[in-house]
């Protein structure tokens, strides 16, 4: 609340309006009245702080933006510095052509519509629910976890000011509560960790929300809870009375009062691209060969020299390679992503009875082109 206050006072000093200047010694006696404090708690109905910047930065175009929700902010009092952080990121009508930003296991509907549909661990329900052509559903999308696939569900909410409705259905993820998360989070909010309040899930940590995301979700998503229902009918009537409510699309920030730089700088995006160089691993090499009549992957390791050393049998990719990983038979992180993808590829072979071939697409293998051996990719070839 305090950097609000400090934000009003650098805005109204400079506005040209008698009546904005008129407020400095309001704002100046409010400053001079207030008092470092630590929160044990910030799950308040309403985040004063964040919704004072909100107002200012529809108002004032140099309201100063950073970060908020972070570190040691919140003891100190300066936790809300960029209350228009993820207004400013998620909610300009020129982003929503982009819209969702963030990627994930979703289907999209209608973009004018007013619901989102969270079916939990549900895989097959949001195909099905889009499918039904409901006008109301923007979006409906599994959501596994109680703190990053949270996270993807506020940030792609926020993102679309349309979007003022989020049906919690299908059934709970098996060792998470995400749904119970998602109520917990519009009903109470997060503790100064950024931990949702009175959530029995067993991790729900917002590592990268804000105070000011949190606050906006609690006042931009009305949340709808039918957790445990898979019944189509029955979501899709939810939706109906939802989308009968009058509802405005929720106030973004202009474009005007947005920036690049409100992008968290914290987060590097990384072109891939192929190695260098590549160094053989000491531990030696592998080679991948799927048994189509016993149901097996062989997984030969070769030492260098060529010498055979062992022979790994398994009918799951993640165990064999957990065995490798586990005695020490293979020492590069690049050779480990190398085998782990090639025993995926095997186990997918053998359950779709279709053609492996090591260091080749699956599928069937043309029989007039020999297989070229990718020497920036392998090592498991001598």
């Amino acid at each position: 609340m305090q950097d609000a206050l400090n934000q009003a006072g650098r805005a109204f000093e400079s506005s040209e309006e008698p009546e904005i200047r008129s407020l400095l010694p309001r704002i100046s006696d409010y400053q001079a009245r207030m008092e470092p404090l630590a929160y044990d708690c910030i799950g308040c109905k309403k985040c004063w702080g964040a919704d004072a910047t909100i107002e200012l930065a529809n108002h004032f175009d140099d309201v100063e933006l950073d970060t908020c929700g972070r570190g040691d902010e919140h003891a100190s009092g300066g936790g809300i510095k960029s209350a228009v952080s993820s207004s400013n990121r998620y909610a300009r009508s020129s982003a929503i052509a982009a819209w969702p930003p963030h990627p994930g296991d979703y289907v999209l509907g209608n973009p004018e519509g007013t619901v989102a549909i969270c079916t939990l661990s549900n895989r097959d329900l949001p195909a099905r629910l889009i499918a039904a052509g409901e006008p109301a559903v923007a979006i409906a999308g599994r959501c596994d976890t109680e703190n990053i696939g949270v996270e993807k569900v506020v940030l792609n909410l926020l993102a679309n000011p349309r979007i003022r409705w989020l049906v919690i259905c299908g059934a709970e993820a098996k060792g998470h509560s995400a749904g119970q998360a998602l109520l917990r989070l519009k009903e109470r909010g997060v503790d100064a960790d950024m931990r949702v309040l009175e959530s029995a899930s067993w991790r729900p940590i917002l590592k990268n929300l804000t105070l000011l995301d949190v606050a906006q979700f609690r006042q931009q998503i009305e949340e709808v809870n039918l957790i445990g229902v898979t019944d189509i009918e029955g979501i899709l009537a939810a939706v109906r009375d939802c989308s009968h409510s009058p509802v405005q699309a929720f106030p973004g920030v202009s474009d005007e009062a947005a920036s690049p730089k409100d992008t968290p700088a914290a987060i590097e995006h990384i072109s891939a691209k192929a190695p260098k160089q590549l160094r053989l691993d000491r531990a030696g090499f592998f080679i991948v060969l799927p048994q189509p009549q016993k149901r097996l992957i062989v997984c030969e390791h070769y030492e260098n020299n060529g010498r055979l050393a062992h022979v790994i049998e398994g009918r799951h990719a993640a165990l064999i390679a957990s065995t490798v990983v586990e005695r020490g038979f293979v020492t590069q992180l690049d050779h480990a992503a190398y085998l782990g993808r090639e025993l995926a590829k095997a186990e997918a072979a053998l359950s779709d009875g279709i053609t492996y071939e090591q260091d080749a697409a699956l599928g069937r293998l043309p029989a007039a082109e020999p297989h070229k051996t990718r020497k920036s990719d392998c090592q498991c070839r001598p």
